[in-house]
């Protein structure tokens, strides 16, 4: 190894004049770097960067002084992507972004801000922005932090008495951090609760089991629409023109949606269709376990928000989300024990896969029943958000369903009265649904306008980490607010507008950065359930185009979320939501009406 004389290479630096001073630094540079001395690299690049500082009157900014960060650089100057604040400190400068292609996690001396550099409300002492936390709980977290955002720009700090907040916003930050931290912001409360009871979980993956399971469940969907319609007098009601038409009002959306989605997880899982037969197994009724694990994400989620005083003792909230988790764990565990062996050895099913991954370890009944009961608990409140949403956008939007419309019947044929009819409905197969452009499409655009949260799943840093230049101290939670930039056009053209072909591979409306939409996340801590939630919206928005048409009462202003939860959401028995049904499924929607209401 050769040894590198430190003091040497100083005079030689400190001999040139500021004429010939970057081809010197460089020079030393590559000289350095084939020296081996992999151990003082790093302090030998420090020594460049404050001798360039030193020496030049230019505005060269550090990095682009410094041949390492020339060699080394990989992202983008950010010196646009600060808040138009007055506030100086706000501005995320161009050789910071720079110095974080550096990637190195330990404490350094040199150029690097520290985390009380970065801008945020001013911490009071001892318990730092606690107050503003506590000033603002009956906020959404999600516009709470939203507004930070607005305020300070892309970075914005919270100083807490245990752990410190970091807030970002910026696509190049939200890569960055991805990059070097994997540790995935998790539920506090719910892996809380998991902990106490020994609730394990255990990482799957999904290949190909979702959709061979759900296309089984579209003659299901169909008549689950059916079951909550009441027929409206259209000549008295608002909506887009129908032509007189039989019309349909669905007084509640979410009806809908939180039965398909509890019962498409449940199929993916299991391989079962939950129908009065199976639910007769259940300690008490399918509505029952839906809205107790619809409350307690809720819950979750606002516990999360706030501090954990329920490691002191159990506050009321914490009581409240433990009775409905266990409600929810032991009706999974029923489930499991009733069908533990595939009722359909053809077609592949979750538990296999977890039961194959879970073998030879500690409690390995305890792990599948982990994962449905996270499956059901997440998978069925914020899928059944995403689809209330896609329902209003294709009534928003009509003439996307007419475009999507002609896009299933190249793929599927004209639509028949035998798909509401039989019991597994339209047969979707996998040659099938790589067709569907538009359809996958559609889905991704109102990911990107319609978030159930403004926010998606963040980090835990494991160590200090260097974060576009400032360093950011290990155990720092980083909540990513993904929506900020979403709508901005500096990221997205046409950002404000509601255009799915823009998600086409190469359209020039495409957003700039795949770091900008990340509704479940991305990298090794994406989602587990992100493919079973696309194909049930998928399997949705086809069934409903295939035999609807849709309108809802405002045709000139989509619906606004709503904010007293702690996730986003459609007012649905306020903002009415119409289906008249296609040439073809009307005489046979007539008759099963008629007949469902005989029986009543």
């Amino acid at each position: 190894m050769v040894r590198i004389n430190l003091n040497r290479s100083e005079q030689l630096l400190k001999k040139c004049t500021f004429r010939n001073q970057q081809l010197l630094t460089t020079v030393a540079f590559k000289w350095w770097c084939t020296s081996n001395a992999s151990s003082t690299t790093r302090k030998f690049h420090q020594q460049l960067i404050r001798f360039n500082n030193n020496t030049s009157n230019t505005s060269t900014t550090t990095a682009a002084a410094c041949p390492y960060h020339k060699s080394r650089s990989t992202t983008n100057a950010m010196s646009t992507c600060c808040s138009t604040s007055s506030r100086s400190n706000s501005t995320v400068i161009s050789d910071q972004s720079l110095e974080s292609s550096t990637a190195s996690t330990e404490r350094t001396t040199g150029p690097l801000k520290s985390f009380e550099d970065i801008p945020g409300p001013k911490p009071l002492p001892l318990i730092g922005n606690l107050w503003d936390l506590l000033k603002n709980k009956k906020k959404l977290p999600n516009v709470w932090f939203l507004e930070l955002c607005e305020q300070y720009g892309y970075m914005v700090k919270l100083t807490l008495p245990k752990n410190n907040i970091l807030i970002i916003s910026h696509p190049d930050l939200i890569e960055e951090l991805m990059k070097k931290e994997e540790r995935r912001d998790k539920l506090i409360a719910f892996r809380y609760v998991k902990e106490q009871h020994n609730l394990e979980l255990l990482p799957i993956e999904m290949n190909k089991v979702s959709l061979p399971q759900l296309t089984e469940l579209n003659g299901d969907f169909l008549r689950i629409v059916a079951d909550q319609l009441k027929k409206v007098d259209s000549s008295h009601e608002s909506g887009n023109g129908d032509g007189g038409e039989p019309k349909y009002l669905i007084p509640n959306a979410f009806n809908i949606t939180s039965l398909y989605t509890f019962k498409a997880v449940t199929k993916v899982f299991l391989g079962v269709k939950v129908d009065e037969r199976v639910e007769k197994l259940l300690p008490w009724r399918m509505n029952e376990f839906v809205d107790a694990a619809v409350r307690a994400t809720d819950v979750e989620i606002t516990l999360d928000t706030k501090p954990p005083l329920y490691k002191l003792y159990k506050t009321i909230e914490y009581k409240e989300m433990e009775d409905l988790l266990l409600k929810v764990f032991t009706g999974c565990r029923e489930f499991i024990k009733a069908f533990d062996k595939n009722p359909n050895p053809d077609i592949p099913r979750l538990k296999d896969l977890i039961d194959e991954r879970a073998a030879g370890m500690e409690n390995p009944q305890r792990k599948v029943e982990g994962v449905l009961t996270a499956f059901i608990n997440g998978g069925v409140d914020i899928t059944s958000r995403m689809m209330v949403n896609q329902f209003y956008r294709l009534a928003h939007h009509s003439e996307y369903q007419e475009k999507l419309y002609q896009e299933l019947v190249q793929v599927f044929g004209e639509p028949t009265p035998e798909e509401f009819t039989s019991e597994m409905g339209l047969n979707v197969s996998q040659e099938q649904y790589k067709k569907l452009k538009l359809t996958k499409y559609f889905f991704a655009e109102i990911l990107r306008v319609d978030p159930f949260s403004y926010m998606t799943s963040g980090r835990w840093l494991r160590e200090d980490t260097e974060l576009n230049g400032y360093l950011i101290p290990k155990d720092t939670r980083v909540l990513v607010v993904n929506y900020y930039p979403n709508l901005k056009e500096e990221f997205v053209p046409r950002a404000k507008e509601f255009i799915p072909e823009r998600h086409e591979k190469g359209s020039p409306l495409a957003p700039k950065s795949l770091y900008i939409s990340l509704p479940f996340g991305i990298g090794a801590r994406k989602c587990p359930g992100s493919r079973i939630a696309s194909t049930e919206n998928h399997m949705a928005l086809i069934n409903l185009v295939r035999h609807f048409k849709l309108s809802h009462g405002n045709p000139q202003k989509f619906p606004e979320p709503m904010l007293d939860q702690s996730l986003l959401y459609i007012d649905t028995k306020n903002n009415p939501l119409y289906l008249v049904p296609r040439d073809h499924l009307k005489p046979v929607l007539e008759q099963y009406l008629a007949n469902k209401k005989q029986q009543h």
